[in-house]
């Protein structure tokens, strides 16, 4: 590991196991490496007040020859790194410690102890963009929002990604006047309603569910998924194709790709990587291609690999 290098340690202080995970990488970057520039950035609640610690620790690094940080969490502590790294360049290493691990799992990543093996090779990764913010599996509203309100914290600990099945399984089973309602252009209500509405460059979102089974590293474009208000039968037959990884086969979902677009309406809040943000649509959506520098294990080197 080059000397010159300024390394940053982020990591999810609400799990025990995360801060372990950090203290390791620590201990080899500064006792086996010798080397000095390296911090533990712990989370918070706030994720501007984690933004702002990400850009303060770039600020004052801004003359090293090479940046990295290490990101010991799940999609949403890579989103809230993402936020700096698409506009200040530095290298991002990912130690799946979350809830899905989605990032990871397309970067071929299962073990949390592969960085401290090996340094792997750097690529670039496509970059999503929703108004002025960012993501790196996906965008949405609707469903996916109702999601985060119906999974409390013990759920995640308990059943992991099969949480997020859980409380899909309850939203489905909720009376029709609360279920989510979503102007299908975005500003006209006499257009139909959609429930949920996504924005992928992934196949996967939240807890492994894919909805863009054609994503790879070389698509350059935006997978958008859109469920219409329909009958609950007809939903769970958009859930079987989920499920089976062919969303494209329900007559339920509406899918196209492009490289830009829109997702929500005034009223929809906008999840980023599976974490609620204040962000209100409707939002303008387009892809940022190789917006990311990461590193990932040396083994995946096929082209075109599933995102």
């Amino acid at each position: 590991m080059p000397r010159s290098k300024a390394y940053a340690i982020y990591y999810k202080s609400s799990l025990s196991h995360a801060r372990r995970y950090a203290d390791a990488y620590q201990q080899q970057l500064v006792h086996q490496y010798g080397l000095a520039q390296v911090e533990l950035l712990a989370s918070s609640p706030d994720r501007s007040k984690d933004i702002a610690l990400l850009q303060d620790w770039l600020s004052r690094n801004a003359d090293a020859g090479h940046r990295e940080c290490l990101v010991i969490g799940g999609d949403g502590s890579v989103n809230i790194v993402a936020q700096c790294a698409a506009t200040m360049e530095f290298e991002i290493s990912v130690i799946p410690c979350g809830t899905g691990n989605d990032f990871a799992a397309g970067l071929g990543i299962g073990d949390w102890r592969w960085r401290l093996q090996s340094e792997g090779e750097l690529s670039r990764r496509d970059l999503g963009k929703a108004g002025d913010c960012y993501f790196v599996n996906h965008a949405g509203c609707g469903i996916s929002v109702a999601l985060q309100q119906l999974q409390s914290p013990r759920a995640k600990q308990v059943f992991g990604r099969y949480s997020y099945l859980l409380a899909l399984f309850r939203y489905l089973f909720t009376r029709p006047s609360r279920r989510c309602k979503i102007a299908r252009n975005g500003t006209d209500r006499k257009a139909g309603f959609d429930e949920f509405q996504v924005a992928a460059i992934s196949r996967r979102i939240g807890g492994g569910i894919v909805v863009y089974p054609q994503a790879d590293t070389q698509r350059q474009q935006i997978g958008f998924l859109r469920l219409p208000q329909r009958a609950r039968w007809r939903q769970l037959n958009a859930l079987y194709w989920i499920l089976r990884q062919q969303p494209e086969r329900s007559a339920s979902i509406d899918f196209t790709e492009a490289t830009q677009g829109s997702l929500g309406d005034q009223h929809a809040t906008i999840e980023l990587d599976g974490d609620t943000t204040s962000l209100q649509g409707p939002v303008n959506i387009e892809i940022i291609v190789g917006g990311l520098a990461v590193r990932r294990p040396i083994h995946h080197k096929n082209k075109g690999v599933s995102l």
